[in-house]
């Protein structure tokens, strides 16, 4: 190779390096402009600005209030969940904060890896241990929010059509899957990892470091859910993801509320479950903007809203939801930085 050539390498690879982060962030602004842009074709602008600008402020500061319980909730959860080390509430409400804000505003996903970052870098704690009581908090959230969509489903079972009978069978079918899931999870991790180890051997990469760490990881991750399991604190976890999630319901009732719009409590529930389920589709766009708003206008005209107040409210929460978080960041930060 010709010295030319070979100083060429290092600025292919930057040049490969820049593509693959511009595709990696311009796929889901691209997702999320285009849900945003079909949604406005239903509405105006104005549509949304007259919202806005009807806001009730003592309503808007109940539901940040209902925002801020259902973080102290969840920071309770994941004190219950982490097993190596016991850490400070304060710091589990910050870190409850931060990632929550990471899930609007970053793309693909990629908010959900900010909880265990912030838990390695103010604590020391293992990414592993990070991800693993983190997948285990949205089992259990999984599962609250089926009982929850349930009881929403029978109060508004002439919506689907759906035969009452059939649909508990489902739930029933999916709460024993996330109970297998739970309860299985580390046997399952360390089978794949042996199939993992034995498929790299097969092709001659068993014993490259990179192989051997992330197989390491999963076998270590496999090791937190038995941890995890031993505590036995699922009654204390369960009670803190319904109270978080009562609390979520709340914060949804007070802002439409502050909007003008009076729904009641069972169709708020059954609306913005709706936008909760279409929120953890796999689906890449920036943060949660566009999707959210596509399932809560879809879960709220199916319970009697227009079409306008729908897609606006959705919209208006969002914003309301955004700014509080990023006001509890703000403050979370400064507290963080005193100390």
């Amino acid at each position: 190779m010709t010295t030319r050539a070979w100083a060429s390498q290092p600025f292919l690879h930057g040049m490969a390096s820049e593509r693959e982060n511009l595709k990696r962030y311009a796929i889901p602004f691209l997702v999320t402009v285009g849900i945003i842009f079909l949604l406005f074709t239903q509405i105006s602008l104005g549509d949304l600005y007259n919202l806005l600008k009807r806001i009730d402020l003592k309503w808007t500061l109940l539901g940040g209030f209902g925002y801020l319980l259902a973080i102290l909730c969840r920071a309770f959860r994941y004190k219950w969940l982490i097993h190596s080390r016991d850490v400070p509430i304060p710091d589990l409400f910050r870190i409850s904060v931060f990632y929550h804000l990471s899930l609007m505003v970053l793309p693909s996903k990629l908010g959900e890896f900010t909880y265990p970052y912030f838990l390695n870098k103010l604590n020391g704690m293992p990414m592993t241990e990070g991800l693993a009581s983190l997948i285990a908090s949205r089992i259990y959230d999984f599962f609250t929010i089926l009982i929850i969509f349930f009881i929403a489903f029978i109060s508004f079972q002439s919506v689907f059509h759906v035969n009452p009978f059939l649909m508990a069978l489902l739930i029933v079918f999916l709460i024993g899957l996330t109970f297998l899931a739970f309860f299985y999870m580390s046997g399952l991790l360390k089978l794949f990892s042996k199939m993992l180890g034995r498929i790299f051997e097969w092709i001659g990469l068993s014993r490259r470091r990179s192989i051997q760490w992330s197989l390491g990881k999963i076998h270590d991750m496999a090791e937190d859910f038995d941890a995890i399991q031993a505590r036995g604190t699922y009654v204390s976890v369960t009670l803190a993801s319904l109270g978080s999630w009562v609390c979520s319901y709340w914060m949804f009732y007070a802002f439409l509320r502050g909007f003008g719009i009076s729904t009641p409590i069972m169709k708020t529930v059954f609306g913005s479950t709706i936008a909760i389920i279409a929120n953890v589709l796999p689906i890449s766009g920036l943060g949660n903007w566009g999707i959210l708003e596509a399932g809560w206008a879809a879960g709220f005209m199916l319970v009697g809203l227009s079409k306008v107040e729908a897609i606006s409210t959705g919209f208006g929460v969002h914003i309301l939801l955004f700014v509080t978080s990023a006001i509890m960041s703000f403050f979370c930060w400064m507290t963080l930085k005193k100390r």
